[in-house]
């Protein structure tokens, strides 16, 4: 079955996806917020099926047991050393995360996207999202000697700008 493109309204949509982990995504979100004053970010994370391909431990997959879910309570958002507190950090002004198998991946983001309404702008970090709507402008970072991932090959045709990694940690 064929999906369609979600259809979102109001807010314009910057999506930031990459080449592997690590390549520099939630840095260049950072630095959209510096310019971006009062924006929104939804950070997307696809779980992985049996072991995953990090090697981290950052418990996203861990014990999931329905397509998706939408985190929003204070303390996952803005627990130290995660992407989202970052994010808040840095000044936006709503911050999700959208946790969801490969199969919820559609439903997720329509329900999550629904969540911003009135939102002056969304920064949505995920590669993969890309095969569901289309942003006002997409951003795609690669890193240097990294192979792409499965989601990346299938959505690099559809970015409207490649950085090569500037901000990789």
């Amino acid at each position: 079955m064929k999906s369609r493109l979600i259809k979102y309204s109001g807010s314009k949509v910057i999506t930031v996806s990459g080449s592997a982990s690590g390549a520099g995504k939630t840095s260049t979100v950072e630095r959209l917020l510096d310019m971006l004053k009062g924006w929104s970010c939804l950070k997307v994370t696809v779980l992985h099926d049996g072991q995953c391909p990090t090697k981290r431990n950052c418990g996203a997959c861990a014990a999931f047991d329905s397509d998706f879910r939408i985190v929003s309570e204070k303390s996952v958002i803005e627990e130290k050393g995660k992407d989202t507190n970052r994010f808040k950090k840095k000044g936006a002004k709503k911050v999700l995360w959208l946790k969801a198998k490969p199969k919820g991946l559609e439903q997720g983001l329509r329900k999550a996207l629904s969540m911003f309404k009135g939102a002056k702008g969304i920064i949505i970090e995920g590669t993969s999202v890309i095969k569901y709507i289309k942003p006002d402008f997409s951003i795609f970072v690669l890193r240097k000697g990294s192979n792409l991932k499965p989601s990346a090959k299938e959505i690099l045709n559809k970015v409207d700008l490649i950085l090569n990694s500037p901000f990789t940690q």
